[in-house]
């Protein structure tokens, strides 16, 4: 198991609560921060709140001196919320709406701008500022497409070639805007350092470039990204992207003549391996074709196997002995609703608990009430005690907010 959570205890917590159950670790929580704080010692290391955006999550992090990435209005009153303070936040989105603008603002957090419209948009309220721009890279993390957010197509950023970026910073200094720093981020779940090399050396060549004409940057934020072992197999930890970014940062610091203060956005490291998703197991179905173990979860609860082809270890809690094959199939109502395919599993019997592993992060934080299935409860393992950190959806939230015109109710 990915956790320091017994199987006999995640059973147990299936029986207490009910499933679909998200259960989480605390102390494995803590201690994925721990390595980033080793491995990038006086670094800022701001949490991606969209990887998980659970209340008591965001406050455990916090309390570990985490800053905070977020990418809308509620991510950022989340942070705000814990406690997390606004010169610890970095507001960063493609789409920003006046409203967020003006909230951002009006809180003091660092915008980070994505578009010279966007920068215009900030002029216009007319209110004082701190900045930093979203530039691309225009480098191939080798992740999947739809999670790869520095590519020379990619929606986010301003391009670095052409001097498109370096004209957005000439604009905002004239506008009389804060610039606080540099921000990029080249995708999501990466285990090839050299993209997180050759980002840095593009990044840290266009901090020279700012030099050069005159701006000067409190901070260099570096992104996130860094992936995790979804299958068993080796990956990279903190302390190796630091071995591979933290000498091309510094040896450019002397070429630039000044040191600012690097950032990172780590996610999925902090939280996915702290987290496992349990449902129960419904019925097995044979067929001369397949053999279908039917739970009681699916893409509403867990999107990621559907949305982006992802594997997640599935274990049959308290169980050993001969495997059989079978697909793990969701109770939502299309048939690519497929948790896993092909798995080699112990003979698998209605009322069995399964663990869907590394399910800490985009795991709630993606899930929905599709085919009116109310969300699932959070649990929060402790040293001492077990939490509910949100309790189960009521059938009364399915509709909460809708109201039926008076006609339609004869």
């Amino acid at each position: 198991m990915c956790l320091s959570i017994a199987e006999e205890q995640l059973i147990e917590l299936a029986k207490r609560f009910g499933t679909p159950l998200y259960v989480y670790d605390e102390k494995r929580i803590r201690e994925n921060f721990g390595e980033f704080r080793a491995a990038f010692p006086g670094a800022k290391i701001c949490y991606a709140y969209k990887a998980n955006t659970s209340l008591a999550i965001c406050s455990i992090l916090r309390q570990e001196g985490a800053a905070a990435d977020v990418v809308s209005q509620g991510e950022l009153r989340m942070a705000l919320k814990v406690g997390v303070k606004p010169e610890d936040i970095i507001f960063t989105n493609n789409a920003k709406t006046k409203e967020e603008l003006e909230f951002a603002i009006d809180s003091g957090v660092i915008i980070d701008v994505d578009s010279l419209d966007e920068l215009n948009s900030i002029s216009e309220i007319g209110k004082p500022a701190k900045i930093s721009f979203r530039v691309n890279p225009a480098v191939d993390p080798k992740t999947h497409p739809k999670i790869a957010t520095g590519m020379k197509d990619s929606k986010f950023g301003l391009h670095l070639e052409n001097d498109i970026a370096l004209e957005a910073y000439k604009k905002a200094k004239e506008l009389g805007i804060e610039i606080a720093g540099v921000q990029m981020h080249i995708g999501s779940q990466i285990t090839d350092m050299t993209a997180f090399e050759d980002a840095t050396k593009k990044l840290m060549d266009f901090v020279l470039q700012l030099k050069e004409s005159g701006i000067t940057l409190k901070f260099i934020d570096i992104g996130g990204g860094l992936g995790i072992s979804y299958e068993g197999e080796d990956t990279p930890k903190p302390k190796d992207l630091a071995a591979k970014v933290l000498p091309i940062i510094k040896e450019y610091y002397t070429k630039i003549g000044y040191e600012s203060e690097l950032w990172l956005e780590p996610g999925r490291y902090l939280v996915a391996n702290a987290g496992v998703l349990l449902c129960q197991v419904q019925s097995v179905k044979k067929t001369p074709y397949k053999n279908f173990v039917n739970v009681d979860c699916g893409f509403n609860t867990l999107a990621r196997p559907v949305l982006y082809d992802s594997f997640h270890r599935i274990k049959v809690l308290g169980k050993k002995g001969s495997e059989e094959t079978y697909d793990i199939a969701g109770n939502i109502c299309e048939s690519g609703d497929i948790l896993g395919k092909d798995r080699e599993l112990p003979a698998v019997e209605k009322g069995d608990v399964l663990a869907v592993l590394d399910a800490g992060a985009y795991g709630f934080s993606m899930a929905s009430q599709y085919n009116c299935r109310p969300r699932p409860a959070e649990i929060l393992v402790r040293e001492n005690s077990v939490e509910v950190i949100r309790e189960r959806e009521t059938w009364d939230d399915l509709w909460r907010g809708e109201t039926v015109p008076d006609d339609l109710n004869k």
